[in-house]
């Protein structure tokens, strides 16, 4: 069943029981056996065996087990996955086996791989081979996407004449597959690339804050598709060990709660959508797919010289600059309306324009508590 004993565990260890569990979670579809089943399928900590009531024994599970099943309901409002959902909980700091992670994400990249290839061979001419075929049918799939509306489009960052949008989307997909061809397309089309994704904004001044990316567009997406595409991430994952897994969560959330916060930061100070040219990034946070793509890069980028310094330099600048002020005022949304204006007194020892940005931003994040959807799970006691 691979239930364990009780061996180890000290008197004063909190543990709850499979009734505790269902009695935290608001949905009658889940079950002892929906339970059961999520612990076999290594997404839920596996049951100890910690007592006994007559000739029954009692088993129980630690106590984070409830935050762990709270995080488990929130993941499958966004998919079923389990190698999905496996990979978002290691991600959050859930204590997920490691050799369990690294196969999940290993899948999780095969299948988009062989997916998406799937739909290039279905829109490649007939007998057609070759770099020339392949972009023929990058461009047909760039034309489906680049004329989608409403809900299922691809989000859009900015006015972009159809033509470019579609060379974009083209040079883009082109190279998360890895397809040589595309890459020299890159001097020509890396700055619809740019512009489709909302980049390009951090090239000049928005609402006082300073352009902070400079050189040619191809550079970056240049690394992406040596390091960022599926079949060079997938290799990675295939030889990534158990500490490099372990050390690349806590760069890689660093990296996207610090980027979500100075995306945040930036709209703020700008008054602006967008202002950093990170939104493409920040959007992505809390999909289980931003955690596979992201754990499987920043091990990537470990393993070179050059982008682990840029790497590291990055996550200290975040860690140190943008995560204390942006903590510092969701602190301060979170304050019910009476404690929140008393605490504002606080901000008068800044200028009044840095007043303005705090209290912007800390209604920010106050909009965004309102939009955020519950998990079906009620606090212990």
């Amino acid at each position: 069943m691979g239930l364990q004993d009780n061996a180890g565990l000290s008197e004063g260890t909190e543990r709850v029981t499979t009734g505790d569990l269902l009695a935290a979670v608001d949905d009658t579809a889940v079950t002892a056996r929906t339970l059961e089943f999520w612990r076999h399928q290594g997404l839920l900590p596996k049951a100890q065996r910690t007592g006994q009531h007559g000739k029954r024994p009692e088993w129980t599970y630690p106590a984070e087990a409830r935050d762990q099943l709270g995080a488990l309901l929130q993941l499958r409002t966004k998919t079923k996955d389990p190698d999905l959902a496996r990979v978002g909980l290691f991600f959050e700091g859930f204590p997920i086996e490691t050799r369990l992670v690294r196969a999940s994400i290993v899948a999780v990249l095969e299948t988009a791989l062989a997916s998406m290839v799937k739909e290039v061979d279905k829109h490649r001419s007939p007998g057609a081979a070759g770099d020339e075929a392949n972009w023929e049918a990058l461009e047909q799939i760039a034309r489906v996407l680049a004329g989608k509306r409403g809900a299922n489009a691809p989000p859009r960052y900015g006015r972009q004449r159809r033509e470019d949008r579609e060379r974009a989307m083209a040079l883009a997909i082109g190279l998360v597959l890895g397809d040589e061809g595309s890459t020299a397309r890159l001097e020509q089309d890396a700055p619809h690339v740019e512009r489709m994704i909302g980049l390009d904004r951090g090239r000049r001044p928005r609402g006082g804050l300073p352009p902070w990316l400079d050189g040619p567009a191809g550079e970056g997406l240049e690394a992406f598709s040596h390091y960022g595409s599926l079949p060079a991430l997938i290799e990675t994952m295939r030889t990534a060990t158990d500490d490099e897994l372990t050390a690349s969560r806590t760069l890689a959330r660093i990296m996207l709660d610090g980027i979500t916060a100075f995306t945040r930061i930036a709209d703020s100070v700008a008054r602006s959508d967008n202002a950093s040219g990170f939104g493409a990034i920040a959007m992505f946070r809390g999909e289980p797919m931003a955690a596979v793509w992201l754990l499987a890069f920043v091990i990537a980028a470990g393993r070179s010289s050059t982008l682990n310094e840029g790497l590291r330099a990055a996550v200290d600048s975040l860690s140190q600059h943008v995560l204390p002020v942006d903590a510092r005022a969701r602190e301060l949304a979170a304050l019910d309306q009476g404690e929140l204006q008393n605490r504002l007194p606080e901000l008068e020892r800044f200028p009044f324009v840095e007043q303005v940005r705090i209290k912007r931003l800390i209604a920010q994040h106050r909009s965004e508590a309102i939009q955020q959807p519950t998990v079906p799970i009620t606090p212990a006691g």
